[in-house]
């Protein structure tokens, strides 16, 4: 199962606790570190590891004691709270929910002192900031930008999300999910700076990619050749088990790239066994970089901009601001769902027929 940061920032509070161990420096130079268990007026019972996997309980006489460091719980457990804040960009509502749940349980085991003032001070953040992301609002270059701001500015923090995306994607080595939210840039934003922006990442990109892509087609008859090798020495029973699971795999694989093709997908997802695939995943990263290496870009249509205008045009009064504004957002190859939306603003309005 997949564990969630919040979850994981969760279980490391817990973990503080039953890992707690305080040092005891005695006289002749010893250290202890272990958890107290049990404390008389005349000893400590102290369980210690004496190896990463054995423990001890050891009774140590307070006569034999120069000092104890005891440990300090709250101050390790505010460690993970300080590092709830500042949150990174595009957290979900259940994203704040579990940063908050381990403020609050921070805030349950410490409830005084400095550091339960700053823990409360982080929710408060917190608290602020999943308000707004409820009501529709979204975190993007640090700053909240709220429901309102974001219809007005729909058009620049789509193509922002997705240029973010193919950064996260590609610094991650992840190239067909970089690619595919490039293709879908340019499909739908190609007059945003972000989609000029994207421009040298997706270059790098297709080209860390297609040399992937080369290696693995030049190895592709001996891959194919040791599989036979391995058939070959398997027993008849398993021989024929494996044949047909290869079989399975492979009309698979032949399916899902056939599927991709037929929705129009460019970026179709190659198998290191399937020549075809693999061709066809060398042949348009190919083409796509010789494109984007020629590509020019019309400085003149600022995308973004053609939809804040648009977007004031069809909340006031002009009609023939409305008629001008609504033929810059076609020209600036927008969305058609975008385009839609405000053509439907605007009768409603009453601006245009």
């Amino acid at each position: 199962m997949k564990q969630t940061p919040a979850l994981t920032i969760g279980l490391c509070l817990g973990m503080l606790r039953l890992a707690s161990a305080d040092t005891f420096h005695l006289k002749d130079g010893t250290t202890y570190e272990g958890k107290v268990l049990s404390e008389t007026t005349e000893s400590y019972v102290v369980e210690v590891m004496v190896t990463k996997t054995i423990k001890e309980d050891k009774t140590i006489a307070k006569a034999d004691v120069v000092k104890v460091d005891r440990e300090k719980l709250d101050a390790k457990a505010f460690l993970e709270v300080a590092a709830l804040v500042p949150t990174p960009d595009r957290l979900t509502p259940d994203d704040y929910r579990g940063r908050l749940d381990v403020c609050y349980k921070f805030l349950k085991a410490f409830p005084g002192g400095s550091l339960g003032e700053k823990a409360r001070a982080i929710a408060g953040e917190l608290e602020k900031e999943n308000d707004l992301i409820v009501q529709g609002g979204v975190k993007l270059g640090g700053k909240i930008i709220t429901a309102a701001e974001r219809q007005s500015n729909k058009v620049e923090i789509n193509a922002q999300a997705l240029e973010s995306s193919i950064k996260s994607h590609a610094n991650a080595s992840e190239w067909i999910p970089a690619l595919r939210d490039f293709a879908k840039l340019e499909s739908g934003y190609s007059t945003t700076a972000s989609f000029k922006n994207s421009i040298p990442a997706a270059k790098r990109v297709i080209q860390q990619y297609h040399s992937q892509l080369v290696e693995s087609a030049a190895g592709l008859a001996k891959r194919l050749e040791d599989r036979k090798i391995g058939l070959e020495r398997m027993s008849s029973e398993d021989r024929n088990a494996s044949t047909r699971a290869i079989a399975e795999q492979d009309a698979a694989v032949a399916k899902k790239f056939a599927d991709e093709k037929a929705a129009g997908e460019k970026w179709t997802t190659p198998d290191a066994f399937n020549k075809a695939t693999l061709d066809e995943a060398i042949r348009f990263s190919d083409q796509e970089l010789k494109r984007l290496e020629t590509l020019k870009i019309d400085d003149k249509i600022d995308g973004a901009k053609a939809w804040r205008d648009a977007w004031t045009a069809v909340h006031g009064t002009d009609q023939k601001a409305v008629t001008t504004a609504l033929a810059d957002i076609r020209n600036a190859k927008l969305p058609a769902e975008l385009v839609a939306e405000l053509e439907t603003l605007a009768k409603k309005a009453g601006l245009v027929k």
